[in-house]
């Protein structure tokens, strides 16, 4: 990537992003905390270094202050994740309907391959 490529890359960013390099922790239901590293965080999301494990689309990061705040992931590169800090009100609906929706789609399989 050339010098330019990065400068143009910077300045379509909508909001400024601070490198803040610290260690958190992504909270997955039901299952033990990962450690991640919190590369850069703006007022609106992060770019997160993760464990190479599968990864929810959508987690709680528990930052070094201890506050919470729901992620949704909107890129992933290798162990990179950038990810929208989300409005829970928001992703709790988007949550619960993919999850109807995955119900629904496993009881038409039981249905067809009883």
């Amino acid at each position: 990537m050339r010098m330019g490529e990065l400068i143009s890359l910077s300045e379509r960013r909508a909001f400024l992003r601070r490198g803040i390099s610290l260690p958190a922790q992504i909270e997955r239901d039901g299952q033990a905390p990962l450690r991640c590293q919190l590369i850069d965080v703006s007022r609106h999301g992060a770019c997160l270094s993760a464990p190479d494990i599968a990864l929810p689309n959508v987690f709680v990061l528990k930052v070094p202050d201890a506050s919470r705040h729901a992620c949704e992931v909107l890129w992933r590169d290798g162990r990179m994740l950038g990810v929208r800090f989300a409005e829970v009100d928001q992703l709790l609906a988007r949550t619960a309907k993919a999850t109807a929706i995955l119900k629904r789609s496993c009881a038409r399989a039981r249905q067809l391959n009883p």
